[in-house]
């Protein structure tokens, strides 16, 4: 059975971004979602050779002009009973776009290939919030794992949060970058924030910091990504907790293919679960150094991006090389980090030339030092890491002061 090609038009981007986070996370097997908040771009997106199966759109956008096929599906988006605006147009409650509408749009297209969908024991509604299994005793409950066996999974307390997701990218090997993304980790968590250290390089030092000697690991989301499950209920399933400092992350894959055939589409549907499950007050991503379409991606969905350059000529000239490539994908692939780039110098010492002070990426030149540390490499176990004092820390304090609330 193919995916339906579904399209929400909206001007309300906190709705149309809660809708897409749900339907990605719940229904990729079924649903291939575009969603467009400004007319003029849904407009382009309906006269291009894009085939539209359902259409969801708000009266605001909608017009008798729109440039779609006789056999695409239009729903308007209303609040209660429609107004005389697209009168004779089918129409649905917008806060009722969950997964009733969602199984009745398959069952009218796919008519006898529908099978029923099994919920997870806990999922998230459409507007992002936990809906709890009715036996909420506070203690552990028990799920079915898309393998077939049951797995107790802890269940977290209630929360209701807009996680923001930080990307942490550098070009250049040997900057510091996972140092820079562990220490950002814990010093929000140190501030009683719930924090999730998301590694994707292809070649992860995880264990390194983290007790990584579990038998659950990075491959069994990345599976799951693949086949279409609830991604959301398969990260609370494998995550890892430190014990120390209490932030949440993976232990890394079996195998380094199985993240090297992640793609784009899904890195949105694993940053958009994390999203909806409105739990976690920050997502650190540490990233791989590629500039692909993987990466893109994921600088393009990342409500923050930090670039780690380190103080050297190397950086210098690295750095100019991806302020070029950027610019490319700036304009031919829909990056867009307007408002959300900083970049960081890390290794910093007063002592030693600035190699790097004439760098300019996307309009950003350094913003953040973080000071050298003699012996840091040397250093094994988050906890000496993580609780260096001096300048480093202070670099980390506000670096990340910029980006959330502490």
């Amino acid at each position: 059975m193919r995916r339906l090609n579904l399209v929400i038009a909206d001007t309300d981007e906190g709705y149309v971004r809660n809708v897409v986070n749900h339907l990605m996370t719940n229904y990729l097997d079924k649903l291939r979602v575009s969603s467009f908040t400004r007319r003029e771009l849904l407009y382009d997106f309906l006269s291009g050779l894009n085939k539209v199966d359902v259409l969801l759109i708000s009266p605001d956008m909608y017009s008798k002009d729109l440039p779609i096929d006789s056999d695409t599906k239009v729903f308007l988006l209303t609040k209660g009973e429609p107004s005389s605006k697209g009168a004779g147009i089918d129409y649905v409650d917008k806060h009722q776009v969950g997964d009733e509408f969602v199984n009745k749009l398959v069952g009218m297209f796919f008519e006898g290939e529908v099978e029923k969908k099994e919920e997870p024991v806990v999922m998230e509604s459409i507007a992002g919030k936990n809906v709890a299994d009715e036996d909420n005793t506070g203690e552990d409950i028990t799920v079915e794992d898309i393998s077939g066996e049951d797995t107790v999974v802890e269940e977290e307390p209630f929360r209701d949060v807009e996680t923001k997701v930080v990307a942490i990218y550098s070009p250049i090997g040997g900057s510091g970058k996972t140092t820079v993304a562990v220490n950002s980790a814990v010093h929000c968590a140190k501030k009683g924030l719930e924090v999730f250290y998301l590694n994707l390089e292809n070649f992860q030092s995880t264990p390194l910091y983290f007790n990584c000697k579990k038998e659950r690991n990075l491959s069994e989301l990345l599976r799951c990504l693949k086949q279409g499950r609830n991604v959301a209920a398969k990260i609370r399933q494998i995550k890892q907790k430190d014990a120390d400092y209490g932030v949440h992350y993976f232990v890394p894959p079996e195998n380094v293919v199985d993240l090297k055939e992640m793609d784009s589409d899904e890195i949105n549907v694993l940053i958009n679960a994390f999203r909806s499950m409105r739990f976690y007050d920050i997502v650190i991503v540490d990233m791989s150094s590629e500039l692909d379409d993987k990466n893109i991606a994921l600088l393009n969905s990342a409500d923050e991006v930090i670039m780690v350059l380190a103080q050297d000529a190397v950086s210098n000239v690295k750095a100019e090389y991806v302020s070029e490539q950027l610019e490319k994908h700036l304009a031919g692939h829909g990056l867009n980090l307007s408002g959300k780039l900083t970049v960081a110098l890390n290794k910093y010492n007063f002592h030693m030339a600035l190699e790097v002070d004439t760098v300019c990426i996307d309009g950003e030149v350094v913003s953040v030092y973080l000071s050298f540390v003699p012996g840091m490499t040397a250093v094994k176990g988050i906890a000496q890491m993580a609780d260096i004092q001096g300048d480093f820390g202070a670099g980390i304090e506000e670096l990340m002061g910029k980006y959330i609330k502490l």
